[in-house]
C-alpha cells in the first residue's frame, strides 16, 4: 500500500475515533446519538420469527451523563424498561426515569411522549429502548406506532383551598395552608413540579437573622435597613416598597421556616444567603415530599385555564388534563403561583423588542399563562415590559452560570484578554457591559478552589460545559488571545485580592481567594433572558388586587406571577425569597379565609 494511501487511511481512523469522541460527549441541549450495547442474556427462543428473547443493554448521555437501560424483551412485545444506572438531576431527571420505563410497556412502541420539564434524560431513555430493540431484531416499524391519544375523562374536586403552579411559591403556599388545616389541592400543568424554581441555583438572601449577624455583623447584606436600601436601588426605586420591606424583614422567618419542616438550610460562606442540601432540587423535591405526606394532592399534567369567580370572590378553577378532559375545582380560595412568562419569547419581544434573538435558561412552563388569567378576573398588572436579562448564561446551551460563581471571585474576560467590569454589580449593569464587548459575549475564569466551594459550578464541568486548563497558558490558547495579555490580568487581579480593592472598577468582592494558583476553569457567557419583574399586583397579604384597588375575596398569589417586588431589576438571590416570604404568606392567609 502507497504512502499516500496509509497517510489518508491513518486520517480516516482519526477521524473516525474524534467523531465518536464528540458524539459521545455531546452536551445535554444535542439530541442523544451514542449507544453501547451488552450481549443478551437469552432464553430459550419460543418463536422461530420475531425478537430474540432476553434483557438488552442500551446507553445513550442524558442531561448529566449517560443513563444505562435495560429492556426485556420475548419475540413479540416488550415486558419491561429498568434504569439500571443514571446520575441525572434529582426533581427533573429522576422523574424521567421513575416515569417512562412504563410508558413503553403499555405503548408497546418507542413514539412516546417525553415527560414535560425533563426531555434530556426522556430522550436518552427513549434512544436507549430502540437501541435495545433494534439489537433483539426488532421490526422497528411495528415499535414505532404513535400509540393512540387517550379517551378524554372529566374530573371534579373540591376542596378549600385550590393552588396553580407546583414552583417553590406554589409548593410553599399549598404547604404553609396544609399545615394550617386547609385542604388543598395542587394544580401543575407539567409533569413534574419545579417550575422554574428547580433550575436556579437554590441560594436565596436572608437579612436580619441572628445567626447572621452574630457571622458578620451588620453589613450591606445582614442588615435588614441596608439591604432594603440595596434592594430598591437595584430596582430603579420602582419596587412596591412595603413589599420590598416585608420580603426582606420577613427572610429570616422563612430560614427558620425551612428549619421547622425539616430542610436543614445553611448560610453560604459569606453569610449573606442560605440554601438547603441539594440546592433548588433538594428544595423543591422536600417541600413536595412534605406536602404531601401532610395530606396535600397534586394534579400533574393538568393546565389550568381559568380562574372561577362566585359573587365576585375566587371560587375555584378549570383546567384541562393530558387526556384532554376537563378538570373542575371547586375551592374557597385560590393561590396563583404560575410563574413568569419567561419562556414565552413571543410575549417578551412584543413587550421589549431589544430582547428579540436572545436566548431564554427559563422552564418551558413559564409561558405567562397566569397573567391571562388573572386579567380575566378583573386583577391589576404592572410592569409587564421590565424583563430581567441574566449576565452570565452560557448561550448554545442556554444554562445559566450562577453568580455564586462572581461572587466566590471568578473574574469576567473579554476576547482582548482583560477584564472590564465590576462582576459583581448589579445584573443589568454587567449584562450591558458584557453586551459592550466584542462579539457582545465574556468569558468567566475561575480556579479550583472555586469550582470546589459551590456544588452548582460543580454541576456545570460534569455536564462539559465548563473548561479545564492546567495552567493559563492553556487558558489563553482556549479564548484565542495573548498569554502574556492574559496573564498581566490575572497579576493585577491577584494584587487587587491582596490589597483588597480593586482600581479599575470599584468591585465590592469579599476578597475570600485569589486566582493565583490553578488548574483553571472557564465557559464563554453572554445575557440571556432569566427573570420577568411584573405581574400581577398584590399586598402584603398575599392578596390579589383588582383594576379598582380592592381586594379579590378568596384570590391570592405569590411568586414570578406577582408584580411589585422586584421593580425594574431583580437582585440576585431575591427570587426563591420572594417565593418563600410571599408563599408562607399567601399560604397562611388563604388557610385563614377559609376559616383555618
Amino acid at each position: 500500500m502507497g504512502g499516500f494511501m496509509k497517510r489518508n487511511m491513518k486520517k480516516t481512523l482519526i477521524l473516525m475515533m474524534v467523531m465518536a469522541l464528540v458524539l459521545s460527549a455531546c452536551s445535554p441541549a444535542t439530541q442523544p446519538t451514542t449507544a453501547t450495547t451488552a450481549a443478551p442474556t437469552t432464553a430459550a427462543p419460543t418463536e422461530p420469527t420475531g425478537m430474540t428473547p432476553g434483557k438488552y443493554i442500551g446507553e445513550v448521555r442524558g442531561y448529566n451523563a449517560m443513563v444505562k437501560v435495560e429492556t426485556e424483551v420475548d419475540a413479540e412485545k416488550i415486558l419491561s424498561v429498568k434504569v439500571v444506572n443514571h446520575e441525572e438531576t434529582l426533581g427533573m431527571g429522576t422523574n424521567a426515569v421513575e416515569l417512562m420505563p412504563q410508558k413503553f410497556v403499555d405503548a408497546q412502541s418507542v413514539a412516546v411522549d417525553v415527560v414535560t420539564g425533563a426531555t434530556a434524560t426522556s430522550l436518552a431513555i427513549i434512544f436507549s429502548v430502540r437501541s435495545a430493540l433494534e439489537q433483539a431484531g426488532a421490526d422497528m416499524a411495528e415499535f414505532t406506532v404513535k400509540p393512540a391519544p387517550p379517551t378524554p375523562k372529566d374530573a371534579a374536586y373540591d376542596t378549600d383551598v385550590v393552588v396553580i403552579g407546583g414552583g417553590i411559591a406554589g409548593l410553599t403556599s399549598a404547604l404553609q395552608a396544609t399545615l394550617n388545616g386547609a385542604n388543598v389541592i395542587l394544580v401543575e400543568k407539567m409533569d413534574v413540579v419545579g417550575g422554574n424554581s428547580i433550575r436556579s441555583s437554590g441560594s436565596f438572601n436572608v437579612a436580619g437573622h441572628p445567626m447572621q449577624i452574630e457571622a458578620i455583623g451588620l453589613t450591606q447584606r445582614s442588615d435588614p435597613e441596608q439591604f432594603i436600601e440595596f434592594t430598591m436601588v437595584g430596582g430603579h426605586q420602582m419596587n412596591d416598597p412595603s413589599l420590598v420591606r416585608y420580603m426582606i424583614e420577613n427572610s429570616g422567618k422563612a430560614y427558620d421556616w425551612l428549619e421547622e419542616i425539616g430542610m436543614e438550610p445553611r448560610f453560604n460562606e459569606r453569610s449573606t444567603g442560605a440554601s438547603v442540601p441539594g440546592n433548588a432540587p433538594g428544595l423543591v423535591v422536600g417541600l413536595q415530599e412534605r406536602f404531601l405526606a401532610e395530606g396535600g394532592t397534586i394534579l400533574l399534567s393538568t393546565k389550568v385555564t381559568d380562574i372561577v369567580l362566585k359573587d365576585g370572590a375566587a371560587a375555584g378553577v378549570i383546567a384541562t388534563s393530558k387526556d384532554g378532559g376537563t378538570v373542575t375545582v371547586n375551592a374557597k380560595a385560590v393561590v396563583l403561583a404560575s410563574g413568569g412568562f419567561g419562556a414565552n419569547l413571543d410575549m417578551v419581544t412584543q413587550l421589549d423588542p431589544s430582547l428579540k434573538g436572545f436566548v431564554t435558561n427559563n422552564s418551558p412552563s413559564a409561558t405567562g399563562d397566569g397573567i391571562a388569567m388573572a386579567e380575566a378576573v378583573g386583577a391589576a398588572i404592572r410592569d409587564l415590559n421590565e424583563i430581567q436579562i441574566h449576565p452570565t448564561v452560557h448561550n448554545p446551551s442556554s444554562t445559566m452560570v450562577t453568580e455564586g460563581a462572581r461572587n466566590a471571585g471568578a473574574i469576567l474576560i473579554n476576547t482582548s484578554g482583560k477584564r472590564f467590569t465590576n462582576e459583581v454589580n448589579y445584573r443589568d449593569i454587567v449584562s450591558a457591559a458584557i453586551l459592550e464587548q466584542d462579539q457582545g459575549f465574556a468569558y468567566i475564569l475561575m480556579n479550583q478552589e472555586i469550582v470546589d466551594s459551590n456544588t452548582n459550578i460543580q454541576g456545570y464541568y460534569k455536564i462539559g460545559l465548563l473548561k479545564k486548563f492546567d495552567d493559563i497558558a492553556g487558558v489563553a490558547e482556549f479564548m484565542k488571545i495573548d498569554v502574556a495579555v492574559l496573564q498581566d490580568t490575572l497579576d493585577k487581579w491577584n494584587s487587587y485580592v491582596a490589597d483588597k480593592n480593586d482600581p479599575e472598577f470599584n468591585s465590592a468582592f469579599d476578597w475570600r481567594r485569589d486566582l493565583s494558583t490553578g488548574p483553571y476553569y472557564t465557559i464563554d457567557v453572554a445575557p440571556g433572558i432569566h427573570h420577568t419583574m411584573g405581574g400581577v399586583v398584590i399586598n402584603t397579604n398575599g392578596e390579589v388586587i383588582s383594576t379598582t384597588g380592592d381586594v379579590i375575596p378568596g384570590f391570592f398569589a405569590a411568586g414570578e406571577i406577582t408584580g411589585g417586588v422586584h421593580g425594574g431589576n431583580r437582585v440576585g438571590g431575591n427570587a426563591i425569597t420572594d417565593c418563600l416570604v410571599f408563599g408562607m404568606t399567601a399560604g397562611m392567609h388563604s388557610a385563614a379565609y377559609v376559616g383555618k
